[in-house]
């Protein structure tokens, strides 16, 4: 009985990865046609059939995968939390991450198969593109590709709690500039309303043409030098400060997780060493138990003096 089961297991991995070169082998097809697709402008029914083809693949493709799933909800199940007495980790699930990739992938890019539907079928036609980005799955062909990102998925906490605290600084310097600028726009310095000023302060971030709405906003008031301490302080607080804050984390962070990942490494290595001593210690006690019991032997043998 049990071997039935091993036999039915391994055909079942056999199965998954023949799907998955398979799969992977239409995400190649696909970005190559989509990217041949690129130099002609007017509709060819070549293009429109292999669109049908590749978007019913994919949606099959997902549905077989969920339903191989013996449990449901682990398809879905992206992290998993470790507690234990003071800490709390949580652990990024690489298969789960991909499965929602997947999903919302191809949830979007078969959206266009309704286009016939609508009189103004444009954003269809725009989702479908999306399909392109399951190129990314490419990422899991080689080890080395796939350590690169499973760093990368590591340190995404980190990047939402910048993005987070950058989204507050904006938040606030926003709301000052609004009153501020009495909701007044000059030029490209548009503080009219919140998103306006959201926009211009994004602008400023990016460091492109700063300068230029600094001088549009402080020529206009009488306070420029208030003017101008606000949009500096405002530079230094997200591009230098926070950007440079920013980097140095992530570089403690893939450190740590280099010298989590080496240690992890150097204590299997270690097992494996003293699993291997441990072996070849009984071996080498059960030789010499053998030759005792020889030596024993032949003393046994050898006829006693009278």
């Amino acid at each position: 009985m049990m071997n039935d089961i091993s036999i039915n297991d391994e055909q079942q991995v056999l199965k998954n990865k023949k799907l998955n070169v398979f799969t992977s082998l239409m995400i190649v097809l696909c970005s190559i046609v989509l990217g041949i697709e690129t130099y002609y402008s007017e509709k060819i029914l070549l293009f429109v059939v292999l669109d049908y083809i590749f978007a019913i693949y994919f949606l099959v493709e997902i549905i077989v995968r969920f339903f191989s799933y013996p449990s449901k909800i682990q398809f879905f199940k992206f992290f998993s939390v470790h507690k234990t007495e003071n800490t709390r980790e949580i652990k990024f699930i690489e298969e789960g991450i991909w499965n929602w990739f997947d999903l919302l992938i191809v949830v979007i890019s078969s959206i266009s198969l309704l286009e016939s539907f609508f009189e103004h079928p444009e954003f269809l036609v725009v989702s479908r593109l999306f399909r392109v980005f399951r190129i990314l799955r490419l990422l899991e062909v080689s080890k080395e590709l796939k350590e690169v990102e499973m760093k990368i998925i590591s340190i995404i906490p980190t990047v939402f709690s910048f993005a987070l605290l950058l989204s507050v600084l904006m938040y606030i310097y926003a709301i000052v500039g609004v009153f501020l600028f009495a909701h007044q726009k000059y030029n490209n310095a548009d503080f009219s309303n919140l998103e306006n000023s959201f926009l211009t302060l994004f602008q400023c971030m990016t460091l492109e043409g700063w300068v230029d709405i600094l001088h549009q906003a402080s020529e206009h008031n009488n306070n420029s030098w208030f003017i101008r301490g606000y949009f500096i302080s405002f530079i230094i607080l997200t591009v230098i400060v926070s950007f440079n804050v920013f980097v140095a984390v992530l570089t403690s962070q893939v450190q740590e997780k280099i010298s989590a990942s080496q240690q992890k490494e150097e204590a299997l290595m270690m097992k494996q060493l003293n699993e291997k001593i441990d072996e070849q210690h009984h071996v080498y006690l059960q030789h010499i138990q053998m030759l005792m019991n020889e030596i024993e032997n032949i003393k046994n043998q050898i006829p006693k003096k009278s």
